[in-house]
């Protein structure tokens, strides 16, 4: 069915009204939106709000790791991850004409694309939020055995993102394995502005204050009126 005229008017303003009156409770981080039932796990999930400032804390760690990359001429970044921990990076990459391999599948053709040519100067990202995520331990399981197999200390070639105190984050510590935590309190479908976005971007030369400084001024206006993000929705 689809309104016109006055009728859809009405209705658009009905909405848009809505959505100013949801708007402040959600930058609050107000959990009772989603009713009752959903309050106590909407609690321990809305800490992406606060990704625009609270993520400003990763820049020296973020710094430090590109500054290690480049000093290993580790050039061609691939990231291994699946829905929230992979999509975010490459929208970024694309958005800033960059180069970045992104395996989101089991598939042996895609994988056997993804391989670089030269694995000496290659960065392996692997995200998983829970640590356990089987499509993403069995590409990282792929790689650190390649690298074996060509010579290569899989902990200069590896870095992990994942939650603190994950199988991944336990398995890349006895490795000797660079880590970078996120933020546990961020769903993996928002996780764009926490370590799951940010590493693969600052490896790719990506500004990430600058991201981040965009992200701000977008979350600083979300409230007030005319609001593009409540006229798009």
């Amino acid at each position: 069915m689809r309104l016109s005229g006055k009728l859809a008017n009405k209705s658009n303003s009905q909405i848009t009204n809505r959505l100013l009156e949801i708007a402040p409770r959600l930058a609050r981080k107000d959990a009772t939106l989603w009713g009752e039932d959903a309050k106590d796990e909407a609690s321990v999930r809305l800490n992406w709000i606060d990704l625009p400032n609270q993520s400003r804390d990763l820049l020296p760690q973020l710094d430090a790791l590109s500054a290690w990359a480049r000093s290993k001429k580790l050039e061609n970044i691939v990231l291994c991850g699946m829905g929230g921990s992979s999509l975010a990076p490459e929208v970024i990459a694309k958005t800033y004409k960059k180069n970045l391999t992104v395996l989101d599948s089991t598939d042996p053709k895609q994988i056997e694309l993804a391989i670089p040519k030269n694995l000496r100067k290659s960065l392996f990202v692997i995200g998983s939020k829970s640590g356990s995520t089987i499509e993403t331990a069995s590409q990282k399981s792929f790689f650190e055995h390649l690298l074996v197999e060509n010579q290569l200390n899989p902990a200069d070639h590896i870095v992990i993102v994942t939650d603190p105190g994950s199988p991944l984050h336990n398995d890349a510590k006895d490795k000797g394995y660079r880590v970078i935590t996120a933020d546990p309190n961020v769903g993996g479908r928002f996780s764009a502005l926490s370590a799951f976005g940010l590493v693969p971007a600052a490896l790719i030369g990506v500004d990430v204050s600058e991201l981040l400084d965009d992200a701000l001024v977008a979350s600083e206006q979300f409230c007030l009126e005319g609001s593009l993000a409540i006229s798009i929705a």
